[in-house]
């Protein structure tokens, strides 16, 4: 894996095996996780995980949420990820919506991790878990969320990624923090290009603070390249230990993010 890592986020649909085989294989990212929104099944979930892990040879990091399954659903999808040689999972507590059926099991991630980790008798899984540059909504402070990171690291976390943040300063603060905390394990950086209104929807929707460029619609699509790319370089020439990309299964737009940060990889 190199120094300073490149890792892409991509959604489940089995619609976009083609695309996922052309640029996944053109990226070449270290490695690819699948998010598990509720608009595709666990089925298809782990249908794009065999193809991009068997077919393509690239690794593959499974997300899984506490607050919505049982220790019963959980412990299911465990044994059937590792009989498909599947190692790598993002453990987090989930976002709570409207009409979503919580389950009593897992309160926090940090429970989660915990178990997960006790199901894994031989030690043979990675665990990934969540962290937040502009500060977890539930935290009141960033010492506060620092501090929840701390235990939820010690829980059983072998490393991080961020929520999407796009104000590098925050996100540098937020790291020099982590590390007083002796907060040791890789950090990578979550970045989302804002280039169309579906997309700040979906950043309104969950609390997350855009950058000004976001509010017109004019040139949109360019300015939210624009910015992605300038934050992914300035991100790299400081020394990130990676960075994420979410890519909403975008095609083009990340392969033009791509094109313009591939120097730094």
């Amino acid at each position: 894996m190199r120094k300073q890592t490149f890792s892409v986020e991509i959604e489940a649909n089995p619609g976009d095996l083609r695309q996922m085989k052309h640029y996944l294989h053109k990226w070449q990212p270290d490695f690819v996780s699948i998010s598990n929104l509720s608009r595709y099944s666990y089925e298809e979930m782990v249908q794009c995980a065999r193809y991009i892990q068997t077919d393509l040879h690239i690794p593959v990091v499974i997300h899984l949420t506490g607050l919505t399954h049982t220790k019963e659903q959980i412990k299911k999808a465990f044994n059937e990820l590792m009989d498909l040689n599947i190692r790598n999972f993002l453990l987090v507590r989930g976002n709570i919506h409207h009409n979503m059926h919580i389950e009593d099991d897992f309160n926090y991630a940090s429970d989660l991790i915990k178990y997960v980790n006790q199901l894994d008798t031989d030690s043979k899984i990675n665990v990934f878990a969540g962290c937040y540059p502009d500060i977890h909504v539930l935290a009141d402070s960033l010492k506060e969320d620092i501090e929840y990171l701390k235990q939820k690291v010690n829980s059983g976390v072998d490393s991080l990624i961020s929520l999407m943040c796009f104000d590098n300063n925050r996100i540098y603060k937020f790291l020099d923090k982590s590390r007083e905390y002796d907060i040791d394990v890789p950090i990578r950086i979550g970045i989302m290009p804002i280039t169309d209104p579906f997309k700040r929807h979906y950043l309104a929707h969950n609390d997350i603070k855009m950058p000004a460029f976001s509010e017109e619609d004019d040139n949109l699509l360019e300015n939210g390249i624009d910015y992605a790319v300038n934050q992914i370089n300035d991100l790299y020439q400081h020394d990130v230990n990676g960075i994420h990309l979410y890519t909403h299964n975008d095609w083009m737009v990340s392969d033009r993010v791509f094109e313009s940060i591939k120097q730094n990889l």
